[in-house]
């Protein structure tokens, strides 16, 4: 009888742990309670790429569009944790935490740095109350500085910086309560331990890590950072500014710690060695397409463009997981419907589980067509799962073409077909 060494035993013990998650999970909703300034944006593609484009719904907050979830697997918004008692099957519930001051001052930068066409867009999602409150917020913080600002307009920045996490955690039964009533604390503390997972900004990497078992999607990242807040002149607040929003925040001071103390205990429990399992998304006749889930790091949240799906690299290195329909396929294609620039498109290299193919490139219909050959070598470990890595060492921004741009995104290709027979 062949024995299995005990660590060789933990390590497909916690594979199969890990696949049984992913199949559990396949088809159970996935809630991303967003918290504003806690890296949601950045989170938000990176989640929803794991799910069909067709069952997801962002902006859950949004006045303008469905605000039901529906038969959407992934939700995600502005919204509080009564929210996933709106699902039709009870959802996975994951959010993120930021230490309270550092939230704070981000969300205060925030509101002051938006643009004309950014408040187009706010006025398509928030309550005419919030969307004049929004406006408000910015011009007198602005005019007034932020000592004055929080005096003079007590109301207004309270509303938009007092413990916001303890009351989007305790729910809209509260929303009644003033923000520092300690019975708002009582219900986000009950409602912490009801979330599946509560990551932590600050531990970003074991956040995703934790995440990533939980939902057998091994290892996930890097995270792309989006929406960045613009840093002012006013970003460092004086010190009574300061102490005028510790004042404020001193729940969200105490879930916070409460939340970190779970985080740790979590961590602990949790194996230290590395996953070794790659969710891959299986390929039919047609091969894969950004609209499938998608199984791997370094993209960008899927767009739609011209009646279909594609998606952007987000990294120079950049991953995706697939499964062949029939084991060790011989050739390999991918079509990119856009490239940065000619000399992006000269530099890119793909790879199949660590070997470089020999590409042919060509104009086709839909974009650029990539062919090759696939050496019977890259199936050597595991004839059914292909580990594809597309290396694109030049990126731009659509800002650096156009200064008038909005989006200050760093790509190189958008992919749109894999096919592998």
């Amino acid at each position: 009888m062949v024995q299995v060494p005990e660590q060789c035993g933990d390590d497909l013990t916690r594979d199969n742990l890990m696949k049984q998650a992913a199949s559990l999970t396949a088809e159970r909703p996935f809630f991303f309670l967003h918290i504003r300034k806690t890296a949601g944006v950045s989170l938000r593609g990176l989640l929803a790429n794991r799910f069909p484009a067709d069952r997801i719904l962002f902006q859950a907050h949004s006045r303008s569009g469905p605000q039901r979830p529906g038969n959407a697997l992934f939700a995600t918004g502005h919204v509080d944790f009564d929210y996933a008692g709106s699902f039709p099957i009870h959802p996975t519930i994951f959010t993120v935490l930021r230490e309270p001051m550092s939230r704070c001052v981000s969300a205060h930068d925030f509101f002051q740095s938006h643009s004309e066409p950014f408040f187009q867009t706010l006025a398509t999602e928030l309550s005419t109350d919030e969307y004049a409150a929004r406006r408000r917020y910015q011009e007198r913080a602005r005019a007034l500085g932020p000592k004055r600002f929080l005096g003079e307009e007590e109301p207004l920045a309270r509303y938009w910086l007092a413990n916001v996490q303890t009351r989007q955690l305790a729910g809209a039964s509260f929303a009644s309560l003033r923000d520092d009533d300690p019975r708002l604390l009582d219900a986000a503390l009950t409602n912490l331990a009801r979330i599946d997972l509560t990551g932590i900004l600050e531990r970003q990497a074991d956040t995703l890590k934790l995440l990533g078992r939980m939902m057998g999607w091994g290892p996930l990242g890097p995270l792309a950072h989006l929406n960045r807040t613009p840093r002012s002149s006013q970003s460092e607040l004086d010190p009574a500014s300061l102490h005028i929003l510790h004042s404020w925040n001193e729940l969200d001071l105490r879930l916070y710690e409460e939340a970190h103390r779970l985080f740790e205990h979590r961590l602990a429990a949790s194996p230290s060695a590395e996953d070794k399992v790659q969710l891959a998304a299986p390929l039919g006749a047609d091969g894969f397409t950004p609209d499938q889930p998608l199984h791997g790091a370094g993209w960008h949240e899927r767009e739609r463009h011209e009646g279909r799906w594609l998606c952007w690299n987000s990294a120079p290195s950049a991953t995706l997981n697939l499964q062949p329909a029939t084991p060790a396929p011989r050739r390999f294609q991918c079509l990119l419907s856009h490239v940065f620039n000619e000399h992006a498109l000269n530099r890119i290299g793909i790879a199949i589980n660590d070997r470089p193919l020999v590409l042919r490139k060509r104009a086709a219909e839909g974009g650029i067509l990539i062919e090759s050959d696939i050496p019977a070598s890259a199936w050597a470990a595991d004839p059914a799962h292909a580990v594809l890595t597309f290396q694109c060492p030049v990126m731009g921004s659509p800002q650096d073409l156009d200064p008038n741009s909005s989006d200050a995104r760093q790509l190189g290709f958008a992919l749109a077909r894999v096919l592998l027979d």
